[in-house]
């Protein structure tokens, strides 16, 4: 069989395999999950997207430790055991992001917005294991740039599933070197990493680009 042919088969059957292993029970799932407005920039123009990933495995152990990991059910005591997720997709300002302004990027632009239906939540859950996750990036986030929660989420999901995630226990640099390796594209792009997480960035018809290089 052609090597790349079989890498690609190993890698879809690693998708699916994880994809199968994530149950979503209601039981689990946080009721509460209305969010309300921290701070607005409703006039902010995006100039690309930022797909960040998280860890959920190290949040897990962190509200562990808090003892309040019943607050995250669905997340940290189900059986189903989350690595590294979709922590959102974020339409980023150039200007803010370079120069380190976290809070002068799009966000709230539509205001405090009803709860999304679970109906709606849950075929993303497995991709953002929360519904006050996936109710406050779609709020904060998603209605800056699309139309509805569902278009948001699917567009979301769309992104992700074209990666594979890098192994739980890596630390945020060690996982961007491990995408770098297993997904050529990525290769000479400048991904986004901090302290916990890392990112891929694209332009707003959703092409691969290089993240803008941070001011230190």
């Amino acid at each position: 069989m052609n090597p790349f042919l079989l890498g690609f088969l190993i890698v879809l059957t690693l998708i699916q395999s994880a994809q199968a292993k994530c149950v979503v029970e209601e039981a689990w799932l946080n009721p509460n999950y209305d969010h309300r407005i921290d701070y607005q920039n409703a006039d902010v123009a995006t100039d690309f997207f930022l797909l960040m990933f998280s860890n959920s495995k190290k949040f897990c152990e962190k509200m562990q430790r808090k003892g309040q990991t019943h607050k995250v059910k669905f997340q940290c005591e189900s059986p189903n055991q989350f690595g590294w997720v979709v922590h959102g997709l974020w339409g980023e300002s150039k200007q803010a992001y370079v120069t380190g302004k976290y809070k002068e990027h799009p966000r709230f632009c539509r205001g405090d917005l009803p709860k999304v239906s679970l109906t709606t939540m849950k075929p993303y859950l497995c991709m953002s294991p929360g519904t006050r996750l996936l109710q406050g990036e779609w709020e904060k986030h998603g209605a800056c740039d699309f139309p509805s929660a569902q278009a948001y989420y699917a567009k979301t999901q769309e992104l992700n599933q074209r990666f594979q995630m890098p192994p739980a226990d890596l630390k945020p640099k060690a996982a961007m070197k491990w995408m770098k390796k297993q997904h050529p594209e990525l290769k000479d792009k400048w991904m986004h990493l901090d302290h916990k997480e890392f990112g891929i960035c694209f332009d707003t018809k959703f092409t691969l680009m290089s993240c803008p290089k941070q001011r230190r």
